[in-house]
């Protein structure tokens, strides 16, 4: 009933677990305290005929006791709460772990709406779950034996009678709750499959309406709508079936409790003080075991939720980053010696590919399609690593090199930028806080985004990205570009930077990349002539192969594939 997993972060906040269960444990005392002081009270004042004079102390006791027992629950409560926050957040930050060590390579065969729902509500439905069924779990096993402890020695009968039906209640919760867990599971695979679908469509949203299909979509999301809607409502129907049985069995053991009671108080044979506490005490007694069923149907949305969770974090990981590596550092030469890769289920995408690309140096990757260009720029990122072979930065081998330390020496521009929501300043700077006004200013002038920033009424602080003003893509690279140049690294890397922009602003941003790659050692996957034609070497992929390797016009001269290519369409 406790999952190990769950088990193994609770233990990491094992003072606030503990202080949970005290407060429990102490209130189920406060608890016997109360009931043998209110049978006391009632008996003295219906029975003895004593006054409010003579009854006030014991009053005031009791009153004591109930504002304790107030404090004591609340005290619960809050260190559930402080269980259940800190666990999150652990789980929040071992997920943002897990997607940074993964990489966007990996997270591509990831359903981005799946990932993004079990970040949010996924760890939020995990609050039940630590704040109200994990401590009520160790309450159910405490709090009743507490009680026999003092209803044992008052009457032995009624001790006999909860003890003998306390057990049937968890074998009750035991069985619904299978029948629950596999209707919770059910329930929780058609959510992610309608989030993970309905992100798809909004992605997509232009696309669909293009071809006329948003129609037949919309409907598809009702459709998934009504199946979640079914499965919901009978995840209810069994919860609700739990707490009848649970509730009914209980009252009918309460019963048997009271009439055992009232029969022996008629005969004699029972005192009334300790019949009324002994009544008082019978719905306590089967408290903690119905919450405990309650909590747990509660809870299953949360245990359903960590069972992806975990099996996200548990995902091979292809990189593994080499803490406390070594760092590259100087002037970076990169060497690819004999380089393999394959993807999963796929065959090799790079097949014994070596190449050097000397400090300072501009290299093109060119070829069709799928011919591993994109691969070799994730390889000297660090987002995958080579099945064969090694990649050699200044010398050291990659594998060996601290990569968070060597990503800061890389500037790298993809073919579609990422803005994020937030003001262009702060697109600029993404944790460059270092940098000044005039600096940015500078660069902002240096790589021609300037006089955007100048149209706009609130200039740096204007919002872009999801939600703000739209740029164009030709705006959209300037900014990637400017940002780049900030960061002043030493290796440069560019996908496609200019495939997608129109010829006026294909010469704007070419005249910011020709002063962005100044002093840079540069790989560049190009199509286009204005981008191949300025680079110092080129190197021609075809099925995973270097099949050439040279100048451009020395290329052109042969009669090899990147003529081929060249005469075929114009550019590559």
């Amino acid at each position: 009933m406790i999952d190990k997993n769950l088990w193994h972060y609770a233990k990491l906040h094992i003072p606030y677990l503990a202080g949970t269960i005290i407060s429990g444990c102490l209130c189920g005392g406060l608890i016997v305290g109360q009931a043998y002081g209110l049978a006391l009270l009632i008996g003295n004042v219906f029975i003895k005929g004593q006054n409010l004079e003579q009854v006030l102390p014991l009053l005031l006791g009791v009153l004591v006791i109930i504002t304790l027992r107030a404090l004591l629950s609340w005290l619960e409560e809050w260190l559930a709460l402080q269980l259940a926050r800190g666990v999150q957040t652990d789980l929040r930050r071992a997920w943002l772990d897990k997607i940074e060590r993964l990489g966007p390579v990996q997270l591509k065969t990831e359903k981005t709406g799946e990932l993004l729902y079990l970040f949010t509500e996924g760890l939020d439905t995990l609050q039940a779950y630590f704040g109200k069924y994990l401590p009520q779990l160790f309450k159910a096993g405490i709090l009743p034996l507490l009680f026999l402890g003092f209803i044992f020695p008052q009457d032995l009968i009624t001790g006999l009678i909860l003890a003998v039906t306390a057990p049937m209640l968890p074998v009750f919760m035991v069985l619904i709750g299978r029948w629950a867990e596999a209707a919770t599971k059910k329930q929780w695979q058609v959510l992610s499959r309608m989030t993970g679908y309905f992100q798809d469509i909004l992605q997509g949203l232009v696309t669909l309406k293009m071809l006329n299909q948003s129609r037949r979509h919309g409907e598809q999301v009702e459709a998934v709508s009504e199946d979640f809607r079914r499965t919901s409502l009978r995840v209810l129907r069994i919860a609700f079936l739990s707490a009848l049985t649970m509730e009914l069995f209980s009252t009918i053991s309460i019963a048997l409790v009271a009439v055992g009671l009232g029969v022996r108080l008629v005969e004699g044979m029972l005192g009334f003080q300790i019949a009324f506490f002994l009544l008082l005490l019978a719905p306590e007694f089967y408290l903690p075991i119905r919450s405990l069923g309650n909590q747990y149907h509660a809870s299953l949305n949360g245990v359903e939720a960590a069972e992806r969770i975990f099996r996200f974090l548990a995902e091979p990981e292809e990189v593994k980053l080499a803490v406390g590596g070594q760092k590259a550092s100087g002037r970076i030469d990169i060497c690819f010696e004999e380089v393999d890769y394959q993807y999963e289920k796929e065959n090799l995408v790079l097949k014994q590919v070596s190449f050097t690309v000397v400090p300072g140096e501009k290299v093109a990757l060119v070829g069709s399609s799928g011919g591993g260009k994109s691969t070799i720029l994730h390889l000297l990122m660090g987002f995958i690593t080579p099945g064969g072979g090694r990649i050699l930065v200044g010398g050291q081998d990659l594998a060996a090199v601290d990569l968070e330390t060597w990503r800061t020496q890389i500037a790298w521009i993809p073919q579609k930028p990422y803005i994020l929501a937030g003001t262009i300043k702060e697109n600029l700077l993404l944790g460059q806080e270092e940098i000044t006004g005039e600096e940015l200013a500078g660069a902002c002038r240096r790589f021609g985004l300037q006089q955007l920033i100048e149209q706009l009424p609130e200039g740096y602080e204007t919002r872009i990205g999801p939600g703000g003003r739209p740029l164009s893509g030709g705006q959209e690279q300037l900014l990637a570009i400017t940002r780049a140049g900030l960061k002043q690294a030493p290796v440069l890397l560019l996908d496609e930077a200019t495939a997608n922009l129109d010829l006026l602003r294909e010469d704007e941003v070419q005249r910011a990349l020709s002063e962005l790659m100044e002093g840079k050692t540069v790989l560049a996957v190009a199509h286009r002539l204005q981008t191949i034609s300025k680079m110092d070497k080129i190197l021609v992929l075809e099925a995973g192969c270097i099949a050439e390797m040279g100048a451009h016009q020395e290329l052109l001269r042969k009669d090899g594939p990147y003529r081929a290519l060249w005469l075929a369409g114009g550019h590559i």
